[in-house]
């Protein structure tokens, strides 16, 4: 007779199939610079340093002709004069495995380079978070069972799964640190109520390698070692008990810190060979610094920049829960509760609260997992009358429908990775592509001033300063609000005018990609031209808005390049 399959069983099928659906739909692993972008270059540089090419030093970047390495890695400069990657070295730990059967793969086949970063590797790097966060919902499914019931427990995987952020950083991109770091304090958590229920030293040496792992990917997040004299604290007695055992078991809280330090030594070992220094903070090299005195927890929580409750708002239920938590005396309800006060405090207090170009706070997804406990004890508690708790649940999934709507206009680019505000947001609500006004009221970040702590917004484009000619700027402007030019049209008239006016050296170039793509976002024709493009090639609008300006610039540029000397 065949057993039959849980609720919160399918939940996780469910997410076993549509990931490689989105996955496919999307194939970034395909595109120019595949899934190998931005921060992930620095994640994932020391595999083929090391494995393929030999040399921490990253000399090869120089010498090697093979590839344009310029594009690849990103190294920063230390007090030695040597290259180092700026990142750690946690996250090609749990790269690896896919890391080389891609090498394999591609050392095999005639059809692609093993040189680390051809099409196997970044399809590797895609589906290796689908393993990793595949892996963290059957563990996070066992702790939710010890706790609350199927029903509870199978609609707590749905929410965090598919009505948050960390949903985005499974699927479009898969390869930054959130599901692996998911996956971890998950992790973390089942080997913590292991080590609770035996102190054993085999739990204290995977608990403490699991501890300094996470630390070593991202160190903010070393707070998760609270949860462990907290582990089942809900008076001062109680903290008094577990205080009084860690102290009769010394011998394990060394030998866990002796397996906290040994996953590190690789690390210690290259900041030593880079910089000289056993401890070397490399993102100082960018002046980049935490400002303790200065948290931005507000704009944090609440700002329509970034706020975690205003582009994940599910989890602001489970900030609720933690109260209700609390009251069923839940294990890990008081280090729930002191972890994530404590993790908003230092994640605000960083020089860019904002986490640079992201879909919602991005930061914040690490702990998901133990986020899912307070959401879940908050669904489970009955309610009088019964339809209010039909209620919460209803809004729980409105919010995750609008999570994915929201994923979709992040895709589109109407909200935007790092400019957004309140009157940007009210342009482009309930709009899956930007609309006109949404690009004129957007405000950057004042990246200097911010680096200092200070923090401005700034407009990312005024019209009326491209142009200081009063004359020539009048009859821009007035072209500018026409809609009905094509696109080519509209760029004709620009140029021509600048030309026309002999400042052609002083003010075509400020036709630049930047300028284009709020000009092309201005005119009405000419976006649903680029829609058009960006639907008939299968790349979003962002990707084929790009494309258009950088189009139009190489033309029009060389056009007139022989009259930038006027």
């Amino acid at each position: 007779m065949l057993k039959k399959i849980s609720l919160s069983k399918y939940v996780i099928l469910l997410f076993i199939l549509a990931i490689p659906f989105v996955n496919f739909n999307h194939h970034k692993y395909s595109k120019d610079e595949g899934v190998i972008v931005w921060d992930i270059k620095s994640y994932y540089a020391y595999l083929p340093a090391t494995f393929i090419y030999k040399d921490l030093s990253l000399e090869f970047i120089h010498t090697d002709k093979t590839l344009d390495f310029g594009k690849w890695i990103w190294p920063v400069k230390t007090p030695t004069g040597k290259e180092a990657i700026i990142t750690s070295c946690g996250l090609s730990m749990l790269y690896s495995p896919f890391f080389f059967i891609a090498h394999t793969y591609a050392k095999l086949s005639p059809k692609y380079s093993a040189d680390g970063y051809s099409k196997p590797y970044h399809v590797a790097l895609t589906f290796s978070a689908y393993i990793y966060f595949i892996l963290a919902l059957f563990i996070l499914r066992k702790i939710l069972l010890k706790n609350f019931n199927e029903k509870t427990t199978a609609l707590t995987l749905f929410f965090i799964g598919a009505g948050t952020n960390l949903f985005y950083y499974v699927t479009y991109e898969a390869p930054m640190p959130h599901s692996y770091n998911f996956f971890l304090i998950i992790l973390f958590l089942r080997l913590l109520i292991k080590w609770h229920e035996s102190l054993t030293v085999k739990n204290t040496v995977f608990l403490g390698l699991t501890a300094g792992l996470i630390a070593l990917i991202r160190p903010t997040n070393i707070l998760i070692l609270l949860l462990i004299p907290l582990y089942g604290v809900n008076n001062f007695q109680t903290f008094k008990e577990n205080v009084n055992t860690l102290l009769k078991h010394w011998y394990l809280i060394f030998i866990m810190m002796v397996s906290f330090i040994l996953v590190w030594i690789p690390q210690f070992s290259y900041w030593h060979y880079v910089s000289g220094k056993i401890f070397y903070f490399s993102y100082g090299a960018k002046g980049a610094s935490f400002f303790f005195d200065n948290p931005q927890i507000t704009d944090f929580l609440f700002s329509w920049k970034k706020g975690w409750f205003v582009y994940t708002p599910v989890m602001l239920f489970a900030v609720f829960g933690i109260y209700r938590l609390l009251k069923i005396k839940n294990p890990f309800a008081t280090g729930a509760a002191i972890y994530l006060l404590l993790t908003v405090y230092v994640l605000s207090s960083w020089w860019s609260w904002w986490f640079g170009g992201s879909f919602g706070l991005r930061a914040m997804v690490d702990m998901y997992g133990l986020a899912a406990l307070p959401l879940a004890a908050l669904i489970e508690k009955k309610r009088k009358p019964a339809f209010l708790k039909h209620a919460l649940i209803g809004i729980l999934f409105l919010l995750t429908f609008y999570n994915q709507f929201q994923i979709q206009q992040y895709k589109n680019g109407a909200i935007h990775y790092w400019w957004m505000n309140k009157e940007a947001y009210k342009a482009n609500f309930l709009h899956l592509h930007p609309t006109c006004k949404y690009w004129k009221v957007l405000r950057k970040p004042d990246y200097e001033k911010a680096r200092k702590g200070i923090y401005v917004s700034i407009p990312t484009y005024d019209k009326h300063s491209v142009i200081s000619d009063s004359l020539l700027k009048a009859e821009i402007i007035k072209d500018i609000k026409k809609d009905t030019l094509i696109s080519d049209s509209l760029t004709e008239i620009y140029a021509d005018k600048i030309i026309k006016s002999h400042k052609a050296g002083k003010y075509f170039k400020k036709l630049k990609i930047d300028y284009l793509i709020n000009y092309i976002n201005n005119c009405a024709m000419w976006k649903k031209e680029v829609s058009g493009k960006a639907e008939k090639m299968n790349i979003s609008y962002r990707e084929a808005l790009k494309a258009e300006a950088e189009r139009v610039y190489n033309t029009y540029s060389e056009k007139y390049e022989d009259t930038f000397n006027d």
